[in-house]
């Protein structure tokens, strides 16, 4: 099980490897369209028992499809072209009364499109392939309150998690970062990406995070051509085994974007102020943070911005495929459920919107009534007007059989227009697997809570064990091999070139990549 402890006294950089990366691009949404009681995949036609910060497309709805999504007046995205609907629980401070307030994001809202590739199951070279509309799914289990994971958290390993489930690997794709761009002197202080897996005691966030907490999540890239998965919409795809990039299991060997959701939200603002933060769903651990997406694009648009979109910078403005919008920031919701048209949201309330309970493990949280409709994950993906059928796959291994990473791909670079890939996907749901990890069903480990350490940093502000640099257009990523080493360190620290440009761009992190994954994490 994971403890919340940074162990170590001290470490040393002792060996590294250099590795390429892939392109990407940051879809930035700097509104939201609501925030409400709203979730089509798990409450279907009905109300959720929990709230979700709902980005994307404003004809959003509990029975949203890719069809209707396209039909909507205005998104809270940056691009024109793209009417998806990416939704996740919001943070809330729940003071010691029980007084609850939405925790504010800091904007934009990111969904990055990372173009990461890798190998399949019997050892082929991936291309990525587009999100075809009407495709759904689910990062991340609601109801989770633990963790099956050995080790500390965080932890300086970064993969690759070969031996685990994927269950395993999708606790492993949550991240809560603590935000400190420097002040007073003092050195800036980034986190990797996915970093550590749960939600750090109010406290630690209040003496650590004086900028924030970047809430981040990985969703799957591996996929066996269906559209949708089951009633938990997971089924049909899986994580390659670097998370974020690497190779993927038996049966999944389509290879989509790498989707990541990252929120900043304003924690700074409740410092001082007694209470604990708590995720929309009640999960004040953060092992059950979650996100869903559907997928629905101007016809067209995502192939070529998947062909063509190679700027390593993750700037979206570099896409020349794309068209921007002027007005995001004031799209909302273009229906709101009459249920919920007066439901205070954002506080200050007595308590969770719906009455969601606060409910803190280790066994697995009981999902809430929402109110009417189907509860049970109903929405079947449909919605693109094309009826499209894929080959069948093989279910997938319990343990991962993917090769070991590739290093030496090139680097993927400004292409010619390729003809509009025609994507063929089921619309019938194919029935989930029945083998499932520990993690799903039942009542997890107990884990002892701990405060978590703050993490070690050099004299530029950056954690020892990560190193990159820009050779061209190509970023590379250094991964640090350590070793337990007693060193001393000095009272005294001057702030260098490095972290005043870091404090100066706040909010503009760089998002350094990795080809295949490999390196580990990214730091911004």
């Amino acid at each position: 099980m994971l403890s919340n402890k940074f162990g170590g006294a001290a470490i040393a950089a002792v060996a590294l490897c250099t590795t390429a990366v892939n392109a990407f691009w940051r879809l930035e949404c700097p509104g939201s369209i609501g925030l409400a009681r709203i979730d089509p995949l798990m409450d279907y036609d009905g109300l959720s028992d929990h709230v979700h910060t709902l980005k994307g497309g404003s004809a959003f709805s509990a029975t949203s499809k890719a069809d209707e999504l396209l039909k909507s007046k205005c998104t809270s995205c940056g691009v024109k072209q793209d009417k998806s609907a990416y939704w996740a629980p919001p943070l809330y401070f729940v003071g010691d009364d029980g007084t609850t307030t939405v925790v504010p994001e800091k904007p934009p809202f990111k969904a990055y499109y990372e173009l990461n590739t890798g190998m399949t199951s019997d050892g082929k070279k991936q291309t990525i392939q587009a999100f075809p509309n009407g495709f759904q799914m689910i990062a991340g289990t609601n109801t989770r309150r633990n963790t099956t994971l050995s080790g500390s958290d965080p932890s300086d390993f970064a993969g690759p998690f070969t031996g685990e489930s994927n269950d395993e690997r999708e606790q492993r794709a949550i991240g809560f970062n603590c935000m400190n761009y420097g002040h007073n002197g003092a050195p800036a202080k980034n986190e990797p990406t996915l970093y550590r897996h749960s939600m750090p005691e109010k406290s630690w966030i209040d003496s650590n995070c004086p900028d924030g907490v970047r809430l981040e999540l990985q969703f799957p890239s591996c996929w066996n051509g269906e559209m949708d998965g089951g009633e938990k919409h997971k089924s049909h795809v899986a994580y390659p085994n670097w998370i974020n990039g690497g190779d993927c299991p038996a049966g999944f060997d389509t290879r989509l974007p790498s989707l990541m959701f990252e929120t900043i939200v304003a924690t700074d603002q409740f410092v001082g102020k007694s209470g604990k933060y708590v995720l929309g769903n009640g999960d004040p651990t953060g092992y059950g943070y979650h996100g869903d997406f559907i997928s629905a694009w101007d016809e067209g648009v995502l192939d070529r911005a998947v062909s063509e979109c190679t700027d390593m910078s993750g700037e979206m403005k570099a896409c020349g495929v794309f068209e921007f919008t002027e007005d995001s920031a004031s799209c909302t919701l273009e229906t709101m459920p009459d249920e919920l048209k007066d439901e205070n949201t954002e506080g200050p309330m007595p308590n969770l919107p719906g009455g969601c309970e606060i409910q803190s493990g280790p066994e697995q949280a009981k999902k809430g009534k929402g109110g009417s409709g189907s509860s049970s994950g109903g929405n079947k993906a449909a919605g693109s007007s094309k009826d499209n059928k894929a080959k069948d796959h093989t279910p997938p291994a319990n343990k991962d059989t993917s090769s070991p990473p590739v290093v030496d791909a090139p680097v993927a670079r400004l292409a010619e227009s390729k003809p509009e890939a025609k994507h063929e996907a089921k619309l019938e749901a194919k029935p989930e697997a029945k083998a499932e990890s520990k993690a799903e069903g039942g009542v997890f480990a107990e884990t002892k809570e701990e405060t978590p350490a703050a993490p070690i940093f050099d004299e530029a502000g950056n954690i020892i064990r990560t190193e990159t640099y820009t050779d061209g257009q190509v970023v590379h990523k250094n991964k640090v091999v350590v070793k337990e080493v007693t060193v001393t360190v000095g009272a005294k620290a001057k702030r260098t070139p490095e972290a005043k440009a870091e404090h100066a761009k706040r909010h503009g992190h760089r998002h350094h990549h990795m080809q295949h994954g490999v390196g580990g994490r990214r730091m911004r």
